[in-house]
């Protein structure tokens, strides 16, 4: 005949081996997220390149018809670009 544990003991056992378990199901979970944020990082990064190289090119062709111009997003409205000169002489 085998012998046992007392009750008591067993149920401290079962319960570090379930905590355990819990701790390796949740840290599995969070390295599965982990590895999913990363990617859609990735990806999300990936569009904001594009939409800025995007952007640079509309603004390019912007500047060949209209000149160097500030424009409010809001209504269409434009006008010229500060002077280059103007902007060195605030940054430095």
């Amino acid at each position: 005949m085998a012998e046992k544990i007392s009750q008591e003991e067993l149920e401290k056992v079962q319960g570090v081996v379930q905590s355990l378990r819990e701790a390796e199901a949740n840290f599995y979970r969070a390295s599965v997220q982990i590895e999913e944020m990363k990617q859609a990082r990735a990806a999300l990064f990936a569009q904001i390149q594009q939409s800025n190289q995007t952007l640079q090119a509309e603004m390019n062709t912007l500047k060949e018809s209209y000149g160097d111009i500030v424009i409010n997003l809001e209504t269409g409205e434009y006008e010229p670009a500060p002077a280059q000169e103007a902007e060195e002489v605030i940054a430095e």
